[in-house]
């Protein structure tokens, strides 16, 4: 309470002679009690737009990385395309370099089994043979123009989903000038009667040597 008459001059030189008509002005200029202004909300108000900022800034920092994460994803899936697409362009005749120097050696299947083949025996044999052509045949598919411009996940499924094909191509193949046997390795040709001891290879060496 004022000791005067509640109109004490308050300036700067004079701030501190009437605390009660200090107090007075400050309510008459906006302030409100607690020493908050209206016009501005105190330090809660500073806090809750610097968090704003904060948030907002936040905000566009994950939109920009997403876009720069879409932008690299875009830019590899279109560096595989043009990769495939480069290879198909190619003139035909280097095509058939590529393919003819990336045509794998021929096997042997190092057999220690000799005539009449069991079951057991003759499982061995192509089992083993199998093996050994599914090592060559990533090779040489690593030298096909286009593959390796291919991602690894797509490579991946194209060995996957090709392989008994691509080995059985190859078997006929090289069984194409030798009417009635199949050879699977220089040191392996089997004829049918060989394959009867497995059950079901009769019909696999009557399709393949249709």
């Amino acid at each position: 309470m004022c000791p005067a008459t509640n109109q004490c001059t308050i300036d700067r030189n004079r701030r501190k002679s009437c605390q009660a008509c200090r107090l007075r002005k400050c309510y008459e200029v906006g302030m409100m009690k607690g020493g908050i202004r209206k016009d501005r909300g105190g330090r809660a108000i500073r806090r809750e737009r610097r968090k704003s900022g904060n948030e907002d800034r936040d905000k566009s920092y994950s939109e920009l990385s997403s876009r720069v994460g879409l932008r690299t994803a875009q830019d590899k899936r279109k560096k595989s395309s043009c990769g495939v697409v480069s290879a198909l362009c190619m003139p035909p005749d280097q095509v058939l370099v590529l393919l003819l120097g990336a045509e794998p050696p021929a096997v042997c299947s190092r057999q220690k089994h000799s005539p009449p083949y069991t079951e057991i025996t003759m499982m061995s044999l192509l089992t083993n043979m199998a093996d050994k052509e599914l090592v060559h045949m990533i090779a040489w598919a690593k030298k096909v123009p286009g593959f390796q411009d291919l991602s690894l996940h797509d490579q991946v499924q194209l060995l996957e989903s090709s392989w008994l094909e691509v080995l059985m191509i190859g078997l006929i193949w090289r069984s194409i000038h030798s009417p009635g046997k199949l050879i699977f390795a220089q040191d392996l040709i089997l004829d049918r009667n060989e394959g009867e001891c497995v059950e079901g290879m009769a019909e696999i060496f009557d399709m393949l040597l249709a």
